[in-house]
């Protein structure tokens, strides 16, 4: 997350086809951010499966 903060929060490329790609760069980031800090969850009674 910090890495992320760094960018800061706008836009650094000068073209509207970079500002697309450097916007779907930082989506994709927070998307694998939220994915890691996601529990595994289990439901009771049921064998969790090996990781």
């Amino acid at each position: 997350m910090y890495r992320l903060k760094q960018l800061g929060d706008r836009l650094y490329s000068r073209t509207f086809e970079r500002q697309v790609t450097e916007a779907h760069v930082r989506a994709a980031i927070l998307n694998t951010f939220t994915y890691l800090g996601m529990p595994a969850s289990v439901r009771v009674g049921q064998i969790a499966p090996a990781a």
